[in-house]
């Protein structure tokens, strides 16, 4: 029999189920015919057709249940977090959230057969598989072991938004305190390096553990250059341009608000800036609610074997908006840009480390850990950073130069060279050699 594998990306935005992507691919990889399954668990039918069509490979499964109606996130409006929202769903709900995550999981027999479980950022799944090992006991299955692979901790970053807005109730810690335990479930964490794991978050996993079991950090960033090899067939840099349509020798600036709602009405103004001044670069848009919002007629465009579905606004044709890619995420796009403008959501920090492309990071209020990660970030001098007012009075100013110009931002680039990527590999390979 082979191995069987449950890889649990957590609901609050695609940078963990971008991970997740990465990580699956690399078990593949690696483990090659002694995969049998990995099963992808989500409970949103958003996270669902995101994965469905990332793998092309019969042993992946998309798991989806249905049942858990209050998975854990963080509730947007527009140019931040809603922390009273936010914390009110917690408060409400986690509980019964855990326990629907266990009935579910139980229902499609998925840890029972398994051999290994891995938590993103979901809580819910570590508190399942203890109650899996708590069966296991009375028969001859070793226990399954359940790992961590996260930028943060729930528990810890929803205290201290509660405690910045004055809702720390005692209701909401009991809960909180109850999500610490899930998180101390599993057996090992790994942390992301810095920016995007916060020296904060360490000290926490390290102190709060019970037994002292393991909690480090990766070696570095997930993904890089050989995945965007892997799926271009070859150097990726010309692909991603020829799908976008750039011209000539033009630089790509990446505009991301990182798959959540945050920038849904942030990027209105900017995009009418670009249709009444055409920019003298190339921008990529990630934003689907402006896409909709404009009439952008999205298609698959394909350049040899590699396919993007995108679309360009037919008054501004160095405006394109992006859609999905079959087959990957949007990491391997990376390749081919010279700069990203985006919130400091770790998933895409991830990704523009990895290729080494210049960081132009924006203030998302009232996010404690985004907040943390774009400071941390300035600090370790990758990217330009701008407060939310500053970004909506200047706009372009805070990227061009006065001529226009993207800027090349050649210091930012140096200093991302000290951060290692590709730590998939090294991961993966622990993982295996435990298994195997």
């Amino acid at each position: 029999m082979g191995l069987r594998i449950c890889l649990a990306p957590n609901e609050d935005g695609l940078g963990t189920s971008a991970w997740t992507v990465r990580l699956a691919k690399e078990l593949l990889r690696q483990a090659g015919r002694r995969i049998e399954l990995i099963q992808v668990v989500t409970a949103s039918a958003r996270l669902a057709e995101f994965h469905s069509d990332k793998y092309g490979d019969p042993r992946v499964e998309i798991v989806r249940l249905d049942q858990v109606r209050y998975p854990l996130l963080l509730v947007k409006k527009s140019g931040g977090v809603d922390v009273p929202a936010t914390l009110a769903a917690v408060r409400r709900h986690y509980r019964a959230s855990r326990r629907a995550y266990l009935k579910a999981l139980r229902a499609r027999g998925v840890l029972s057969g398994a051999h290994l479980a891995v938590e993103l950022g979901v809580p819910q799944l570590a508190a399942a598989v203890w109650q899996e090992n708590v069966r296991r006991l009375v028969g001859p299955r070793r226990p399954l072991e359940c790992v961590t692979v996260c930028d943060h901790a729930w528990s810890h970053t929803l205290r201290w938004m509660a405690r910045k807005a004055g809702l720390l109730s005692k209701p909401l810690a009991i809960v909180l305190e109850q999500m610490r335990c899930d998180e101390m479930r599993s057996w090992s964490t790994r942390l992301f390096p810095q920016p995007i794991t916060p020296a904060g978050y360490e000290r926490y996993w390290q102190r709060e553990r019970p037994l002292r079991l393991p909690a480090g950090r990766l070696p570095g960033v997930l993904g890089g250059p050989r995945a965007a090899r892997a799926w271009a067939g070859g150097p990726a840099r010309a692909v991603v341009r020829g799908l976008l349509g750039v011209e000539g020798d033009l630089p790509v600036l990446h505009i991301s608000g990182g798959g959540t709602a945050v920038w849904d009405t942030l990027l209105t103004g900017l995009v009418d800036d670009y249709l009444r001044r055409p920019p003298r670069y190339h921008v990529a848009l990630f934003c689907p609610a402006e896409a909709q919002r404009r009439g952008i007629r999205m298609s698959m465009r394909r350049l040899g074997s590699c396919a993007l579905e995108a679309g360009s606004h037919p008054a501004c044709p160095r405006l394109t908006f992006l859609g999905r890619i079959p087959g990957e995420t949007h990491h391997v796009l990376f390749a081919g840009f010279d700069a990203v403008l985006t919130r400091a959501g770790g998933g895409t920090v991830n990704d523009a480390i990895a290729f080494r492309v210049p960081l132009l990071l924006i203030e998302e209020s009232d996010h404690w850990q985004v907040e943390r990660i774009r400071r941390a970030a300035r600090r370790m001098g990758i990217c330009r950073s701008a407060t939310l007012e500053r970004f909506r009075r200047r706009g372009r100013a805070l990227w061009e130069t006065p001529q226009g110009e993207l800027l090349k931002l050649k210091d930012e680039r140096r200093a991302m060279r000290a951060i290692p990527n590709h730590a998939e590999v090294a991961l993966v390979r622990d993982w295996l050699r435990f298994l195997l």
